[in-house]
């Protein structure tokens, strides 16, 4: 396997734990639901990225998806960013505008803000991976037409 995939895989893979972690902390012991959220879909948006290097890693990717799957994921990542980066300036807004302090942590749009920035990378990191490998899969695909029956 590939040094930089391996990288990527355990980028990926601290992205999942921390993730799971934060929604067992901040949503099941302090019972922040914004941060819940925002950790459970950044933590699902890593798993996929973690999916998409580990076939890119053990080369098949091309038997796991096509062009198509891949620009499905394309467009969950680009939601996901958009949300995420969106959600962050509207928790900053508050955050700023009602002067809401970090803690209690159970009420904290601070947290909420760092947790849908967090969400936002990953949809990034999604769309970037999705699109790179979607065109992997058109390079190493057969043409349609070929020159020697034209």
């Amino acid at each position: 396997m590939p040094r930089g995939v391996i990288i990527r895989l355990i980028i990926s893979a601290f992205g999942i734990i921390f993730a799971v972690s934060a929604f067992i902390v901040l949503f099941v012991v302090y019972r922040n639901f914004d941060v819940g959220f925002w950790s459970i879909l950044s933590g699902m948006l890593a798993a996929v990225c973690f999916h998409l290097h580990w076939l890119k890693g053990k080369e098949i990717l091309e038997r796991w998806h096509t062009k198509s799957t891949l620009k499905s994921l394309n467009v969950v990542g680009f939601v996901s960013a958009v949300a995420g980066i969106t959600a962050l300036i509207w928790y900053l807004f508050l955050t700023f505008y009602y002067k809401i302090p970090i803690v209690p942590v159970g009420e904290s749009t601070t947290i909420s803000a760092i947790w849908s920035m967090i969400c936002g990378k990953w949809g990034i990191f999604l769309m970037y991976y999705s699109h790179k490998y979607e065109l992997i899969i058109a390079i190493n695909s057969p043409a349609i037409l070929a020159e020697d029956n034209a």
